[in-house]
């Protein structure tokens, strides 16, 4: 189905919160400087998608990641650490990636449930099953937004330098070769993050040091290319999304020599990975029209499909399946049980003293 004739939700939407800000959310979804007013636009995409997608969680977490390079040893502990109190229990991960080719530690990895990762590379250092599901959920654009005209990057070259590239425009441009610089940092507003969607998908062609960049630009088909200017961020997070789309992970310094690469090489490579399975094993129930629509993008339905043929395609889907679903409560019910184990041996130790409570504690959880 191409893109234009897919059924997509409305912008703006027809509720008057979207008008200020963004709808709350589940409170235990976290992200890069969550409640800073600049947002690196990449960073800010969780926000997107727990407003158009989500209904509730389908499994309990003390922490959910849905978007970034955020899985490796220390990280884990570090959020569990700020945003829970303890370094223990459990964060439930959707699409994200390692920040590195070091396996998790044991510790850190009982901590952690994958719903499944960014790219290739993730998934074999976690050791998972080669049918876990790949995709970056960026990729999922044409399901959250449709593109408005944006007249400063309509049909032209653009550049995406990375957030703390301390180049001025002119300098990128005249190393790019580009027509214009598109800053991946905004201001933390829905119409904002909106804005910057339109600007990719309105370009001719996307150089970028922004991961996202290239991963939105191919979300709405945009040629693009990965662009090292002497900036370039965690080379592990461009191979492992370059693998989840079946092309090399190669850079290039200017726009022209993207554009012959993209043409020749990445083009012909390129496979996207459907996007109703990244749905599917989502930690949050997702919208039923949502999952509707990524069917009909994904070829399953078409444009005229009746309602029997809707209602067997999403009767085949893993995520609403009984035995599924209970199997998640199941495994939510356990670690709400740890989880509230904790305050009542507490009121059983305290007889013993401060010392020995302590102890108790550290031991508990595992405190060095």
């Amino acid at each position: 189905m191409h893109l234009e004739h897919a059924p997509a939700l409305s912008w703006p939407p027809d509720h008057p919160a979207s008008v200020a800000g963004f709808r709350e959310h589940d409170p235990r979804i976290q992200y890069f400087v969550k409640g800073a007013a600049v947002q690196n636009f990449g960073d800010y995409l969780p926000e997107l998608l727990a407003k158009e997608f989500f209904l509730h969680p389908r499994i309990d977490a003390d922490l959910y990641r849905l978007i970034g390079s955020v899985i490796e040893s220390s990280w884990v502990l570090r959020d569990l650490r700020h945003h829970v109190g303890t370094r223990s229990g459990r964060i439930a991960y959707w699409g994200c990636g390692m920040r590195d080719a070091r396996p998790l530690d044991a510790r850190a990895r009982s901590m952690c449930s994958f719903f499944g990762v960014r790219g290739p590379r993730t998934r074999e250092l976690l050791g998972l099953s080669k049918s876990t599901v790949l995709g970056d959920p960026g990729l999922l654009a044409p399901l959250f937004h449709v593109p408005a005209p944006a007249p400063a990057t309509a049909g032209r070259v653009i550049c995406i330098p990375h957030i703390h590239d301390p180049k001025s425009d002119a300098e990128l441009l005249a190393i790019s070769g580009a027509e214009a610089v598109l800053r991946p940092q905004i201001d933390a507003s829905e119409p904002a993050l909106r804005r910057i969607l339109d600007q990719i998908a309105g370009a001719r062609f996307v150089l970028t040091a922004s991961l996202h960049g290239a991963i939105i630009a191919c979300a709405y088909r945009v040629p693009f290319a990965f662009w090292d200017n002497g900036h370039v961020d965690i080379v592990f997070k461009w191979q492992d999304f370059a693998g989840s789309v079946g092309i090399p992970c190669a850079f290039v310094g200017r726009a022209d020599h993207g554009q012959a690469l993209y043409d020749e090489v990445l083009a012909p490579a390129l496979r996207l990975p459907p996007l109703t399975p990244i749905l599917d094993v989502c930690p949050f129930a997702i919208r039923p029209q949502v999952l509707v629509q990524a069917l009909m993008l994904d070829g399953r339905l078409g444009p005229q499909a009746t309602p029997r043929e809707v209602i067997a395609a999403l009767d085949g889907l893993a995520s609403l399946r009984h035995g599924a679903v209970l199997a998640l409560q199941d495994a939510s019910a356990a670690h709400r049980a740890r989880r509230d184990r904790l305050p009542d041996l507490l009121r059983r130790r305290l007889g013993g003293g401060i010392e020995a409570t302590k102890a108790f504690i550290r031991h508990t959880l595992k405190i060095r």
